[in-house]
């Protein structure tokens, strides 16, 4: 007997990114990288920044997640996240063109109305969202 399907949503504060059954999600919590299977027992945990997987039989799809949380109950798994995207719908060039924008920036040094920690946050963002498409490119 396999296990019912895990009722997956992936929220951000623009739309709903995913509603539907999934395999399982590998999802990036604050303190680490965390697999759900179906049937997982009830939890909460505060969402980092990285690369949420959920797959469902042979087909895997990536966001890029950061920042909110992630709760299990009941056999359903929801991601509430500050800000996400399909990485199906990242362009890989323009993510590259903007991680490279961003590194360049980073050693360049703070500049006018942007600190260290704004062009931190940047970079990182601009890493995610490359591994983010990357991943969904090799998909196809």
């Amino acid at each position: 007997m396999t296990a019912e399907p895990l009722k997956t949503r992936i929220i951000s504060q623009e739309k709903i990114l995913f509603d539907a059954e999934a395999d399982s999600v590998i999802a990036p919590a604050a303190s680490g990288y965390l697999g759900v299977l179906p049937g997982h027992a009830p939890m909460m945990a505060a969402m980092g920044n990285g690369v949420l997987k959920i797959r469902r039989g042979q087909t895997a799809s990536y966001f890029a997640v950061f920042g909110g949380f992630l709760q299990v109950k009941d056999n359903r798994l929801i991601v509430l996240a500050d800000t996400a995207a399909a990485a199906d719908e990242l362009d890989l060039v323009t993510v590259k063109d903007a991680l490279a924008r961003a590194e360049a920036a980073l050693t360049a040094g703070p500049v006018e109305n942007r600190s260290l920690n704004d062009l931190t946050h940047a970079a990182e963002a601009a890493r995610v969202k490359e591994k983010a498409a990357t991943l969904a490119a090799g998909q196809k």
